[in-house]
């Protein structure tokens, strides 16, 4: 009994030793993403019930509030936006309007940006409806 008790003692001192001598590998850190501070131009392009091409563009720097959007209309230019409503949340929804008269067509634009500070902001829907005057 005392010679088993020896040879299981000294071979728990041996495994002991040996495995102590290796050492873990160091764990490697995956890289964070990091999102750069600076100005971001998100563009949505659709087109006008009459079949123009039409841009919906939004700029916002990263990290804060949208602070311009536009939409412009192929051969019309630019329609005025005016906020129709605002949702808050963890993500917001915000919904805009215009209208510009053109040579031929009324234009009744509708857009709805998405998003929040944290993750960025996007254009979601957009339409124009042409009406002839």
């Amino acid at each position: 009994m005392k010679k088993t008790i020896a040879l299981l003692v000294a071979s728990l001192a041996f495994t002991v030793c040996l495995f102590s001598s290796f050492t873990p590998e160091k764990v490697a850190l995956a890289p964070k993403k990091v999102m750069r501070r600076g100005v971001v131009t998100v563009t949505k392009n659709f087109t006008t019930s009459n079949g123009l091409a039409a841009v919906a563009t939004l700029q916002y720097t990263t990290g804060q509030v949208y602070s311009s959007i536009t939409v412009s209309i192929e051969g019309e230019g630019n329609v005025p936006l005016t906020s129709v409503s605002h949702s808050s949340g963890p993500i917001y929804a915000d919904a805009f309007e215009g209208y510009k008269a053109g040579s031929y067509y009324e234009y009744f634009v509708d857009v709805l940006v998405t998003g929040n500070p944290t993750i960025g902001w996007q254009i979601s829907d957009t339409s124009a409806e042409a009406v002839v005057i």
